[in-house]
């Protein structure tokens, strides 16, 4: 039942549904006025074929007075002869009155058949349409003839004209509804692989059909730019790469070079040596994260992903890390349900749960608060990790640009603090699992990471353990 007003929406949304009805509209409309003027010009027809017959049997009938040869064909007229005031002959019970309301341009009477028929041979249905004449002698003839045979001709006429319309109408309708239901079905596949790609499985395009409309048009010019893009960013990757591991082997060598002055070196020139060393494990550390991320987001990496419980490996990250919040006498407080299930690369999800947490650490003020949950989205079917400090936060006009890649706020680049590839790490390995990494401003930052839970457990009955660590 809730996917019939889910389709209503779509189809009110359509533009071709729109455009199908809008066109069945002007075609009811046009279709309506042609009966009508079918209507009329029948209705005329009938009155001036009356009228002709009428006037001819008249005229016929003057004739035969002038000749003294009275007489009328009964058959189909219906007729009345009065002179002074007395009936002579006809099949009528009296000359019917002409009608106040009678309008101007009709020359005959119209009057109910079944108030003035008295012969049975003249059909008392519908009515008698005829006209008075008055002879040179005073007599006074009305002649008329029923109207109930060709008003049925026009009414069998418009009803087989209505039901035909009814007809092309509904097959009118149904075909706009089957064009709108593929098209939106041409749509959905559209929409379908453009939310994967943007999930991150990059190296989908939207299948080619046989049709060769507009909306394939779009479908390849789509595809084309996808196809750009992907290159552009395999170029960007593939440079970083390269640097990155040319860079490595002679940081490698330096690195060994440094360490060797160091043990060796004395007093100025040892302190010196290891801050040169530090240093240079902080390069090497920045090229082995960005090869990292270079891996993850293409799928080089061939993530070893298992069904792991994702509670357990966030609890383990704590008995490690806590440590972290204890030296900043920070309050952690966790929230986190059990058995929560799913199917992910372990190694990578516990570097992604340390890079938020340690970060959440570094820019929460000493004894400030951290809070850390994990929850399920029955509905969606997602877990949902949320790491909250107590910090400043971030402008929200940077929000959108903390998980690019050597992206750090200006009021940090000064002091050197950190590489600015954590979060970008985080985003490279959520989105390979088909993930969501969410943040907001909530009296400090907010980090939301949305999961898929693993399709082969029922989330279990929630059993929250809630744990407060105070330095």
């Amino acid at each position: 039942m809730t996917e019939h007003p889910h389709l209503f929406k779509r189809l009110l949304k359509n533009n071709i549904f729109r455009l199908n009805i809008l066109y069945w509209l002007l075609f009811l409309i046009a279709s309506v006025s042609m009966l009508a003027m079918a209507y009329v010009t029948i209705e005329k027809n009938i009155q001036t074929s009356i009228e002709r017959e009428v006037n001819a049997e008249i005229t016929r009938f003057i004739g035969n007075f002038q000749s003294n040869q009275l007489g009328i064909e009964s058959e189909p007229y219906a007729f009345f002869i009065e002179h002074d005031g007395q009936k002579i002959a006809g099949n009528l019970s009296e000359i019917p009155q002409e009608k106040s309301d009678k309008k101007e341009d009709k020359e005959l009477i119209e009057v109910d058949a079944e108030e003035i028929v008295s012969d049975s041979k003249i059909e008392s249905k519908g009515e008698i349409l005829g006209k008075t004449v008055t002879l040179p002698n005073q007599t006074k003839v009305f002649i008329g003839r029923n109207s109930y045979d060709a008003t049925k001709r026009r009414r069998d006429i418009l009803d087989a004209l209505s039901t035909a319309l009814f007809f092309l109408l509904a097959f009118a309708f149904l075909g706009g509804l089957v064009i709108s239901f593929q098209s939106i079905q041409r749509i959905d596949r559209i929409s379908r692989v453009s939310k994967s790609i943007n999930a991150g499985e990059l190296h989908l395009r939207i299948p080619a059909t046989k049709h060769n409309d507009d909306i394939e048009e779009v479908s390849r010019n789509l595809n084309h730019m996808l196809d750009r893009i992907d290159n552009l960013m395999t170029g960007m990757r593939e440079v970083s790469n390269n640097i990155a591991h040319d860079l490595r082997t002679p940081l490698t060598r330096l690195r060994a070079n440094i360490e060797t002055i160091s043990q060796k070196g004395k007093g100025v020139i040892r302190e010196e040596a290891d801050k040169a060393l530090a240093e240079t494990d902080n390069l090497l550390n920045t090229f082995a994260s960005l090869l990292r991320i270079s891996q993850v987001e293409s799928g080089a990496g061939h993530l070893q992903k298992e069904i792991l419980n994702l509670s357990n490996l966030i609890a383990e990250v704590m008995d490690f890390y806590g440590v972290l919040a204890e030296e900043k006498q920070q309050h952690l407080a966790l929230a986190i349900d059990k058995n929560i299930m799913v199917y992910a690369d372990k190694s990578l999800l516990s570097q992604a749960v340390v890079n938020l947490f340690t970060n959440a650490v570094k820019y929460t003020p000493i004894k400030g608060r951290i809070r850390l949950s994990l929850t399920t989205d029955k509905s969606a079917g997602l877990a949902e990790l949320v790491v909250h400090d107590s910090g400043k936060g971030v402008p929200e006009e940077e929000l959108d640009k903390i998980t690019r890649r050597f992206y750090r706020l200006e009021k940090h680049r000064a002091v050197g603090d950190g590489s600015g590839l954590g979060l970008a790490m985080v985003k490279a390995i959520v989105e390979a699992h088909q993930g969501q990494l969410i943040f907001a401003n909530d009296v400090g930052l907010k980090a939301t990471v949305r999961l898929p839970v693993s399709a082969v457990r029922k989330t279990k009955t929630r059993n929250k353990t809630l744990a407060t660590l105070q330095s």
